[in-house]
Parts: structure tokens; C-alpha cells; sequence
């Protein structure tokens, strides 16, 4: 018996010893592991920040990770003004930055020790915000150069005027209303920045009444609000003339100059504060436009068949405005305020309006080189050797633009002595016209200057029978050298 407690004894005190051993190595290993995870103050096992593993991490090593993704999401602050602008300010131009040490550091001393052995068994997540360093002084300093904070700035010695801009008339500046408080608005923004607003609206009631003020308007500030009524009504005028694909528009930057005018160069008032109208500034306007489309007898550049481009100018043919007539009309339609469309009335008028009357059919008469041409709709359908005036005997055919003003078949030409029958007579400039000349056996080459016509354009008899079908009255007639 005694021998059987013996070796009991033996082997529970072997047991004790083993279990003292396990327990001496295990606290030897979680001071081992311990001293691991704290190296060089880093983060344990089980730590989670901003969605970021950190095990082993230093806290510099773990702000470099997720400070970018910060300023992805929050690198500018937007400004919206009460103009509708948005300016965007950023974060580190105006000495603005973030730091998530301070917080990391906190949170490695809440880890420290061996509570990573609870981070084992419940890892910890933790979301974090950066804390922001700024010089409040500086930042004020930089806004307060910027130049949208230092337009239409609050002065109470501002007014409303009625002026003459470049591109729509008269206009009312009013230098009153919502003007800006720039110091105020500087402090706004500021605090915003401060606070990390990512939007400031100047326009928010309560900061529009904070960051914006009106000058109370004067008598003499009232008056001339009554003023601009007035020509604001004057000016409420709109005609568009169409010459052809040109537009001539009479709209309010027109009509301003139609407000007669003191010595002083300022608006003419009637009694009841209305404008006072130059009649003779609409008679100016209209000679302008006379002027600019008027087209009978100008000098035109034109492209010759031959190659080149030809000065021509005089003749008959070509656009001219009844001045009286669009004068009446225009003044009249400006008094009723009947705005619209117009296309004007003509003393002369062309197939053709606006600057290019000739257009894409027409006749060429290549008198240098003896050949017409029949042009339709630009393309070449006829061509031909001609005879023209007599040169050397001072019947020249005329260097000018005209027009088919008359078609004939079976004409007698007279003339003081002569008397020719033709079958197609095309009038183009007085008694000069296009016409058959079975007479002649050769046309072209130099036979005008010696054996030329009175001045006429002959032409061969089956051309002119084909010309004479498609050519119109109306259709222009370009004659040249």
C-alpha cells in the first residue's frame, strides 16, 4: 500500500510540474509576442482604422494610407455667390492641412499592453477623422485678395445711372442693390473652412443678410428710375430687314441713337420724362441702309470664265430702296411699336438681293476675248464667239452690268442707216441688245475692232435661237473687257 501512495505522489507532482512548465512557457510566449507587436510602437494584432488592417503598422505609416483617400473626398471648399458664381477654394492654398497622428497616437496607447490579446478575440474597428491645422490669419489675408471678394463691394456713395454701353443701347447701372460686405463674408468662409464645410452659399437668406447690403435709394435716385422707364420703353422697338441672305436688325442698340441729345451730349427729355425722338437720325439710318444696298451702278468684283476677277462697274442693273418709302414706313412702325419683318420697297430691283444681285444665272459677255457665256444656277449650259462694237469707229460695246430688260422675235434694228430684221432681240442697255446676225459668217477673234457692230452683241443664229428660250427678262448681263 505504501508503495502504490508513493508512486501516486510521484506522478501528480510530475503533472504539477509539466502544467507550471506550460503555464511559464505560455506567459513566456505572450511577452514574447508581446515584445513583437510593440516594436517600435506598432500597432497589435486585431486593430482595424478606416477600414485598413494596421498590424504592425507605425501610426505615420498608417496617416500616409488614409490621408489620401481624405482629400479625394474633401480637397476644396465650393462658394457660391449671390450672382449664381461658384468659385472653389483649395485646402491647401490657403494653409489649410490635416493631420490623423494625434488621433492614431491615442489610439496606439489604447492598444498598448496586452489588450491585443482581447483584439483576438474581437477585433476593433475604428473610424477616424483627421483634426485640421490652419492659420486663421493667413487664411483671412489670402481671401481678402481674391478679386470676386472685391467686386461691387458695399459703398454708400454709390447711384444709378442710365448709360450708353457698346452692344444694347442705353442700360441702367444700379450700383445700389446687394452689395457685398467683404470682411463679412471673409469671416463666413472662413468659419466654413474651419468647420470643413465642402459648400458655402453666399446666397442663403440668413447669409445674404449677413454678407450683403443695399443703398437706400435717393429722390434723385428715384428720379432717374423713372427716367429709364421711359427709355427702356423707347427702346422697345425691333425690325429685322432681309436683303436676300443679309439681315439688317433695328434693335434696342439702333434705336438709342435715335434719342435726341442736348449740347452736353445727354438724353432729351419730354414732360413726362420720355425721350425725345431724332426724326432726322431715322432718315440717317435709312440712307444707310441705301448706302449699303444699293447695288445699281456700283463697281463689282466678278469672276470671269477666262480665270480671273474683273472690276465692272455703271449700268442699269442691280437693287435700289425707295428711301422715302422705307423712311415713312420705319419711323411710322417705330412710333405704333409694331416690331417685325420686313423686306423693304424698291425703286429698282434686282433678281437677286443683298450684296450679291447677280447670283447663279446670269450672262457673261467676255468682250475682250469675244465669247458669251449662259450661266444657270452656276453651271455652264451655254457658250459661244461673238461680234461686238466697232472700236475703231467709237461704237465699243460698254463695259457694265445690266440686265434682259425686253425680249422680241422678229425685230427690225433701225438705226440712221440701216435697217436690219432679226429673229431674236434680247434688250440689255438701251438700244443695245443681244441679237442673231445671219449676215455674218465668222465670229470671235478680232473682227470687232475693225468690222464691229453699232454697239449690239451678235451672235450666231441657232445659239441665239437657244438663248433667247432660256434666258429671262430680269436676267443679269455682264459685259467686260
Amino acid at each position: 500500500m505504501m508503495k502504490n501512495h508513493k508512486r501516486k505522489c510521484q506522478r501528480l507532482a510530475a503533472l504539477f510540474g509539466g502544467i507550471c512548465t506550460a503555464a511559464v512557457l505560455a506567459v513566456g510566449a505572450v511577452i514574447a509576442l508581446s515584445a513583437c507587436y510593440y516594436k517600435d510602437d506598432r500597432f497589435p494584432a486585431g486593430v482595424w482604422i478606416n477600414g485598413i488592417y494596421c498590424t504592425g503598422m507605425t501610426p505615420q505609416e498608417v496617416s500616409a494610407l488614409i490621408t489620401p483617400a481624405y482629400y479625394e473626398d474633401f480637397d476644396v471648399v465650393s462658394v457660391h455667390t449671390l450672382q449664381g458664381d461658384c468659385h472653389e477654394l483649395p485646402l491647401e492654398e490657403y494653409g489649410v492641412t490635416i493631420t490623423y497622428l494625434p488621433v492614431l497616437e491615442r489610439l496606439l496607447q489604447d492598444n498598448q499592453g496586452y489588450r491585443w490579446l482581447r483584439n483576438i478575440a474581437e477585433p476593433r474597428h475604428y473610424s477616424v477623422e483627421p483634426e485640421y491645422c490652419y492659420d486663421m490669419t493667413q487664411m483671412e489675408a489670402k481671401l481678402e485678395e481674391l478679386a470676386w471678394l472685391n467686386e461691387n463691394l458695399y459703398n454708400p456713395q454709390n447711384t444709378v445711372s442710365i448709360i450708353k454701353s457698346a452692344e444694347a443701347g442705353y442700360i441702367l447701372v444700379d450700383e445700389t442693390r446687394d452689395l457685398l460686405l467683404r470682411d463679412n463674408a471673409v469671416k463666413l468662409i472662413s468659419e466654413g473652412i474651419v468647420n470643413q464645410l465642402t459648400d458655402i452659399d453666399l446666397a442663403d437668406s440668413a447669409n445674404r443678410e449677413l454678407c450683403y447690403q443695399s443703398v437706400p435709394y435717393t429722390d434723385e435716385m428715384k428720379d432717374t428710375l423713372e427716367k429709364w422707364e421711359g427709355v427702356r420703353d423707347f427702346q422697345d422697338f425691333r425690325m429685322t430687314y432681309e436683303f436676300g441672305d443679309h439681315r439688317e436688325v433695328v434693335d434696342e442698340n439702333v434705336v438709342a441713337d435715335w434719342i435726341a441729345l442736348d449740347d452736353n451730349g445727354h438724353i432729351l427729355y419730354d414732360e413726362h420724362n420720355r425721350p425725345v425722338l431724332d426724326e432726322t437720325v431715322v432718315e440717317e439710318y435709312v440712307a444707310y441702309l441705301c448706302t449699303t444696298y444699293n447695288t445699281v451702278g456700283i463697281e463689282r468684283s466678278f469672276q470671269a470664265t477666262r480665270g480671273d476677277v474683273v472690276k465692272v462697274s455703271g449700268g442699269s442693273y442691280g437693287n435700289e430702296l425707295d428711301a422715302k418709302a422705307e423712311y415713312d414706313f420705319l419711323l411710322q412702325a417705330f412710333l405704333k411699336k409694331e416690331s417685325g419683318v420686313r423686306t423693304p420697297v424698291y425703286l429698282s430691283e434686282a433678281k437677286e438681293k443683298g450684296l450679291d444681285d447677280i447670283g447663279d444665272t446670269y450672262i457673261e459677255v467676255d468682250m475682250g476675248n469675244q465669247q458669251m457665256y449662259y450661266y444657270a444656277d452656276g453651271e455652264l449650259v451655254l457658250e459661244t464667239p461673238i461680234v461686238t462694237g466697232n472700236t475703231s469707229r467709237r461704237w465699243g460695246t460698254p463695259s457694265k452690268v445690266c440686265y434682259v430688260y425686253f425680249k422680241q422675235r422678229n425685230r427690225v434694228l433701225r438705226g440712221q442707216d440701216y435697217a436690219t430684221p432679226v429673229k431674236y432681240w434680247m434688250a440689255v442697255d438701251g438700244h443695245i441688245g443681244i441679237h442673231d446676225a445671219t449676215w455674218r459668217k465668222e465670229f470671235g477673234g478680232e473682227i470687232y475692232k475693225t468690222n464691229g457692230s453699232h454697239g449690239c452683241i451678235n451672235t450666231p443664229l441657232e445659239v441665239m435661237a437657244k438663248l433667247y428660250e432660256l434666258a429671262e427678262e430680269g436676267t443679269p448681263v455682264i459685259m467686260f473687257y
